[in-house]
């Protein structure tokens, strides 16, 4: 199972680099290419979009994912495919109404959300992908859950080069922003589907073959036992968040700025820095998708002496790794940021918001092991009880602090989120969080490594003074930490 685990997590980690390589290059290229209003628009367009695709996904894959983990670990092979197909029979049906509701009440959502900033004709065409996207969601749950990771990572690197490619491409002919944004999405969403349906086709004919009885009325009662509470409370979070990223252009306007200069500043930080930090997250992000049908076969043999010391390594090393991360981009982001977007206010915000990358980081790995748990509910209500704050301090607080207030707001709900979600894991799996070792440790080694640097007075003018700067600093952490150790030892 290691073995395994480290392939799988290698195989993606790689992907994921490659994938978000092709997106930064995207991104950078849109950025230069629209500016940043229109990407704070887009930004708020597809807050909206992911809110419909939310509901169209309605827990499913998590379902998929959880049964058939559990069955694969008990060796029920023909409940393995009659759970696969009709959960994916039911996303199906879920997600052509919400495609059709979408189609129809396209000016009501323009209207509401985005206060009539773009056409409604763009919610036709992102309409039309969201059974695409469901369904290849249910297919990516299935193939996770027997770490068959190949599989979905193909397809995923595969809408990604088409979407970008088709971004760039029609943004060259002049075609109208948002349109191509649309018909990028939604060609590569069904090219996607093509693929993976032809995968999970081949591939669930060998459970097919088993004879074994299976209820069907008992499988159905499980995905809907699973994914009625979970698309419950994602509803409301995901209605929540869209509420969220509406609001804040709206009461930035009202500190002052123009709207356009709101979704300006919402587009950069939103848009360009958030994603900036959060690139680096592969690592964590390949091994959080990874960590879910683990868990849950831990769960399901009741062993907790495993979900234990697996959960304390992982802990560890996310925060050690996170925040080496985190200074890193702190000692790069001047250079790195004016060269890719040729604006130096980017690098301003990147550097506020590196204190966030630890917890965002940790976020993704306790979610990740809280749903293998079956606390899936809990990390919703989480994720409810986080966005009602955020939204009463945007109401509030943004007026009178203007873009101030909205990096207020990203830090009380990164922390917020992350401490919960870290707090639900150490009282379940009844373990005491290692403030020195895991934190106080890595911080001082880093800190220290950061002081020297700073003394050497090493510019980062060029790329090669900046790859001499992190090497330095690398070398030095490195050092510390082997010294910090070895003392232990």
């Amino acid at each position: 199972m290691k073995s395994k685990f480290i392939k799988n997590f290698l195989l993606l980690t790689f992907s994921t680099l490659i994938i978000n390589i092709i997106e930064m290059v995207t991104n950078v290229y849109i950025t230069n290419k629209i500016g940043t209003t229109v990407l704070g628009s887009y930004s708020l367009i597809m807050n909206v979009f992911n809110f419909l695709v939310t509901i169209s996904l309605f827990g499913i894959p998590l379902a998929i994912t959880k049964l058939v983990s559990e069955n694969d670990e008990l060796k029920k092979d023909k409940a393995i495919e009659m759970s696969s197909k009709i959960a994916c029979k039911i996303c199906a049906i879920i997600s052509v109404l919400v495609c059709i509701f979408t189609v129809l009440n396209r000016d009501l959502l323009v209207s509401f959300f985005l206060h009539n900033s773009t056409s409604s004709d763009i919610f036709i065409i992102l309409g039309a992908s969201l059974p695409f996207i469901a369904l290849t969601s249910c297919f990516c749950g299935y193939f996770n859950a027997l770490r068959k990771v190949n599989k979905p990572v193909s397809y995923e690197f595969l809408t990604h080069v088409i979407r970008s490619t088709t971004i760039i491409v029609l943004l060259k002919l002049a075609f109208p922003a948002y349109k191509t944004f649309a018909i990028g999405l939604f060609l590569s969403e069904f090219i996607s589907f093509l693929y993976s349906y032809k995968l999970f086709k081949k591939d669930i004919k060998y459970y097919a073959a088993s004879k074994e009885k299976v209820v069907k009325k008992t499988i159905v009662k499980d995905i809907f036992r699973i994914s009625l509470p979970l698309s419950f409370t994602t509803f409301v979070r995901s209605g929540l968040s869209t509420l969220k990223h509406t609001l804040i252009p709206l009461r930035l306007q009202k500190f002052g700025f123009s709207y356009d200069f709101a979704l300006s500043r919402y587009g950069i930080i939103h848009g360009i820095a958030l994603p900036f930090i959060l690139m680096p997250s592969i690592f964590i992000n390949s091994a959080a998708s990874l960590l879910l049908p683990e868990y849950s076969r831990y769960f399901a043999s009741n062993n907790t002496e495993k979900i234990k010391k697996l959960t304390e390594k992982i802990f560890k090393l996310t925060i050690n790794i996170s925040l080496y991360i985190s200074f890193i981009i702190y000692i790069a982001s001047d250079y790195i940021c004016f060269k890719l977007y040729n604006n130096i206010e980017v690098s301003y915000y990147v550097k506020i918001l590196t204190p966030l990358i630890c917890i965002i980081y940790l976020d993704y790995i306790a979610d990740s092991i809280l749903r293998g748990l079956d606390l899936q509910v809990s990390v919703m209500k989480i994720n409810i009880l986080d966005l009602i704050i955020s939204i009463t301090l945007i109401y509030f607080g943004i007026p009178y602090l203007g873009t101030w207030g909205y990096i207020l707001v990203l830090y009380v709900s990164e922390y917020l989120n992350g401490l919960m979600s870290i707090n639900q894991i150490l009282n379940k799996a009844r373990i005491n969080f290692k403030y020195f070792e895991w934190i106080i440790k890595p911080l001082t080694c880093l800190f220290t490594s950061f002081f020297i640097l700073k003394l050497l007075h090493i510019t980062t003018n060029n790329i090669m003074e900046v790859i001499i700067c992190v090497l330095i600093f690398t070398l030095i952490f490195l050092f510390l930490q082997f010294l910090s150790y070895k003392k232990e030892s």
